[in-house]
This record gives C-alpha cells, sequence and structure tokens, in this order.
C-alpha cells in the first residue's frame, strides 16, 4: 500500500531502535514493521539530528531488502547521495549506486569510499551523452534524442530507478558577478533529462541554487517541457534548509519529475517541515572520537589582523566588524556586510560556502571562541555525520579539498522530503513485480 492510497497527508514520526533515534512516515498508523517505544513523544526533531550528526563509526547500512538502483551525476562529495541512502534505509529500502560522476577527483573518492558504486566517472558528464535541444523554447522535445556514448553506462537501460543530480551552478549564483544570469555552465542542467530519457530513468531530483529559474538560457521551464513530453509529472519547490533539520539559512531550488503520479510538493513538504535548529543545537558539545582527523578539528591558522579582528568582536560582544577595523576593500559602501562577521550559537548559520576558512568571505567566526569555525563544525551544519570525513587523511584530502566538498554539498537532510515526494513511485517498482 503506497501512501497515496491511503488518501492520508504523511507525517513523520520519532522513534527509539537498538541503533538509536530513527524516523518513519506515517498516515495515521505507523508503517507495518516499525517499533515504537513509549517515549516516543518526547523525541523531537533536535534530538533525531544529534543522534544522526554524533554517528562516528557508522556507514551505509543495508538492510537486505529491496534495492533502489540509482545514478549521482555532478555528485561532488555526496551529500545528495547520503540523503538518498538515509531515507531508504527509512523507508525500508537499500540504495545501490550505479554510477557516480564527477570532475573533483578529490570529493568522487568520498562518494566511491561511501557508497562503493558499480561505474565512476572522473570526466565531463556531458562528454557520456550526445544530444540537441532547441534553447528557443519553441520545441518542448529534444531536437535529437539522447544517446548515450558510455557502452557500460548505456547498460543500464530501464534498470535504473532514480538519478540526481546537482549540476555546477556557478553561472547563475549571486555570488558570481561576471558572468550571472548567462554562462555556458548553466546549459549542463539540460544533461539531467537528457540522462534521464536516455536511459529510461522513472523518477528524477535535480538541485540547484534558487536563482536558477532566472537562466538566460531558461534552462528551468524547457527541461519541465522535455520532461512532460517524454511521460513526467514534474513539480518544483525552493526548500529552506532550516525547515528540515539544516541548522543554516540555505535555500535550494529543487525540481522533481517522475513517471508514476502527480506530484503535490507543497503539501507534503508542508507535513514534514520542523522547527529551525541553531549552531549550538548542532555544535555544542561534541563528543570526543579517538583518532578523529586533526584537520578536521583544527581552526584555520589566521593573521595577526585577522585574529585582532575576531578578538575585538568577542571583546565588545558584537557579531559585526565595524567599518574602520576591516580592511580598505570592505570599507566604505562594501555589499558584504556578513564579511567577518561573528555567528550567533542561538540562531541557525548562514550559508556555509567554500569560504568558510576565512573571516574576509562571510560569517564563519565562531560565536563562543574567538577562532574561526572548524572542518567538522562546517560540516554538521552541511547535515554529514562525523563519520563522513573520519577518513579524509587516509583519502589524502587536504583541507582545502574539504573546504570545496562541503561548502559546494548539498544537506543531506533536504533530500528526504523529496524523497519522501517519491515514495509511491518507489513501492509500485515491487508491487507491480508481484502483480
Amino acid at each position: 500500500m503506497t501512501l497515496k492510497q491511503t488518501g492520508e497527508t504523511p507525517k513523520q514520526v520519532f522513534f527509539r531502535s537498538q541503533d538509536g533515534i530513527d524516523r518513519r512516515l506515517t498516515t495515521g498508523g505507523h508503517e507495518p514493521g516499525a517499533v515504537f517505544s513509549a517515549e516516543d513523544d518526547e523525541i523531537n526533531i533536535k534530538q533525531y539530528v544529534q543522534d544522526y550528526l554524533n554517528a562516528s563509526g557508522s556507514a551505509v547500512k543495508k538492510l537486505g531488502g529491496k534495492k533502489i538502483n540509482y545514478i549521482d551525476l555532478f555528485c561532488g562529495g555526496g551529500g545528495m547521495s547520503l540523503g538518498v541512502h538515509n531515507a531508504l534505509k527509512e523507508f525500508g529500502f537499500d540504495a545501490r549506486l550505479l554510477l557516480a560522476a564527477d570532475l573533483d577527483e578529490a570529493a568522487l573518492s568520498l562518494v566511491v569510499e561511501h557508497f562503493s558504486p558499480m561505474f565512476q566517472r572522473s570526466q565531463p558528464v556531458e562528454d557520456l551523452i550526445k544530444f540537441s535541444i532547441d534553447l528557443s523554447g519553441v520545441s518542448n522535445d529534444f531536437v535529437t534524442k539522447p544517446i548515450i556514448l558510455d557502452n557500460q553506462i548505456a547498460q543500464f537501460k530501464g534498470k535504473v530507478d532514480l538519478l540526481i543530480g546537482g549540476p555546477p551552478c556557478q553561472g547563475h549564483s549571486n555570488l558570481n558577478n561576471k558572468t550571472r544570469r548567462h554562462d555556458p555552465r548553466n546549459l549542463l542542467y539540460f544533461t539531467m533529462p537528457a540522462f534521464a530519457v536516455a536511459l529510461d530513468v522513472p523518477c528524477v531530483i535535480i538541485e540547484n541554487v534558487r536563482s536558477i529559474k532566472n537562466a538566460s538560457e531558461n534552462v528551468v521551464p524547457i527541461s519541465r517541457k522535455i520532461f512532460e513530453k517524454n511521460g513526467y509529472f514534474v513539480d518544483e519547490i525552493i526548500l529552506e534548509g532550516t525547515d528540515f533539520g539544516v541548522a543554516q539559512t540555505r535555500s535550494r531550488h529543487f525540481l522533481v519529475a517522475t513517471k508514476h503520479q502527480k506530484l503535490e510538493l507543497d503539501i507534503l513538504v508542508n507535513q514534514l517541515k520542523s522547527d529551525a535548529l541553531t549552531f549550538d543545537d548542532v555544535n555544542s558539545q561534541l563528543p570526543k572520537i579517538d583518532c578523529y582527523p586533526q584537520l578536521l578539528e583544527t581552526p584555520t591558522d589566521l593573521s595577526k589582523e585577522n585574529q585582532k579582528r575576531i578578538n575585538h568582536l568577542h571583546e565588545t560582544q558584537s557579531f559585526n566588524l565595524q567599518n574602520d577595523l576591516r580592511p580598505d576593500c570592505h570599507q566604505d559602501g562594501h555589499t558584504y556586510p556578513s564579511v567577518y562577521g561573528r555567528l550567533r550559537g542561538d540562531a541557525p548559520s548562514g550559508t556555509i560556502t567554500t569560504g568558510f576558512g576565512s573571516p574576509g568571505r562571510g560569517r564563519f567566526i565562531h560565536p563562543h571562541e574567538p577562532r574561526m569555525i572548524t572542518i567538522r563544525e562546517a560540516a554538521r551544519l552541511q547535515s554529514f555525520p562525523d563519520w563522513y570525513f573520519s577518513g579524509a587523511d587516509k583519502l589524502g584530502l587536504s583541507k582545502n579539498n574539504l573546504y570545496k566538498i562541503i561548502g559546494d554539498a548539498v544537506p543531506s537532510l533536504m533530500v528526504y522530503p523529496l524523497m519522501a515526494s517519491l515514495l509511491g513511485s518507489f513501492q509500485k517498482k515491487f508491487s507491480d513485480k508481484k502483480a
């Protein structure tokens, strides 16, 4: 029975299991197989997220049951893959990664380490497929149908249940002042519907910055037309990280497409929203982990001038650095007031970027100590559990690698409501087999 068939809007419930605190979707009654303790009503999103982040020795666990096959394009360090695995585990499925692709070999190494993809590609994703599109928007389909050029990937046609990906967003990011709204990288968005159609993938999730809808290449409306022409139901939504256990103000645009059912993302998402968590909720009293890589917990070395600025903020209990103490380039009409700013412990952080190691790149000064936030703290703000980067030194990842991986990541907890919207589609795969 799918959640859609019950006629009720699903909600999330938290409960204690032998592995800690877990959650399930419920439609008025508990889902089959879930065991709830007498303390369920006392468990909330804060406890769930803390338990999720504090895990130190866990890996991606397999239930040994029904498998959902997926592909992750532009995978980065695996934030979306982590969200897929976690959500499917909570729905009672195993996730199996068939292909992970990204140009960043350091980031890709993390995905390979944790999710063991059948194949990996560290080459441009656009080199794996051939297609053409009418950018005028007049046509509602491909001009030439997409063809997978890699034979190992082509064999997956009809065998992939889910395609996920976050095409590079620098072309339409508000931080890009040179080529904003018009950039060749924006066109990489089209590789997502192209892969979906070429491999006959029934479910798709595409992530990007919220300003993607303003890209001059009209990538979102054109992609919608293509999906709909090829038999997909499509919906879009802007998600705020603070609504789903992510302790930072991170907004992202998601396009979801499925061949199985009409999507009503707004209704479902509103049911799954939670109270916002703060910096202190996820980064106070962190558990000590033996043999944890030192680079994850060592703050950035600062210049004497920057250390003086940070000390001044703490000594004066200020959160914004006064103008005359800023470097000349950030005085007199600067447009980034959060630069050299101190975080508040009782509020979510601002958006974590690749520059979180530098006070001159944003509001990344620790709220209670005169230092920058650490890589571990930034990772937790991005909803990466402690175990995720525990092997960073063995993989040869540098601080710069980790700044980029973490700053560019999709917070794994933001993936949950999107996966919940596709639950009926995943269930259909196995109900059709029984029939």
